[in-house]
């Protein structure tokens, strides 16, 4: 998961009108019920994410463990590169109310308000 925090490449996550830069992804295992993230049952693992906000003050969020979104950042990263770009934003799918449905965008602002619309219409 390093290859989203460095060589020039970032993922951005956007929420209720915060941006976060991504500087490390880790992938972890709860190997008991000390873990903050009581959801998660022992033994599975979750994603550790530090972040820095627009202010520059770091956080650290915990997420499920999705092969699905990593899948998806995996892929969104190689077109991205290709196409010449340097960043992945995340942000929740405006045209669902789920609270784990996110949409990945990436491209000029113009491609992304133009991924925004699109994701409007469909």
């Amino acid at each position: 998961m390093s290859i989203f925090v460095g060589n020039g490449f970032h993922l951005v996550i956007k929420e209720q009108g915060n941006s976060f830069l991504v500087h490390t992804i880790a992938v972890m295992q709860k190997v008991d019920d000390t873990c903050p993230v009581k959801e998660i049952p022992v033994g599975d693992y979750f994603l550790h994410i530090l972040v820095t906000d627009q202010h520059g003050e770091e956080a650290s969020m915990v997420c499920n463990w999705d092969q699905e979104l990593l899948q998806n950042l995996l892929e969104n990263f190689e077109a991205a590169k290709e196409a010449g770009h340097s960043h992945i934003t995340m942000l929740k799918n405006p045209v669902t109310d789920g609270q784990n449905n996110w949409m990945l965008v990436w491209g000029s602002r113009e491609e992304q308000q133009e991924a925004m619309q699109m994701a409007y219409v469909s």
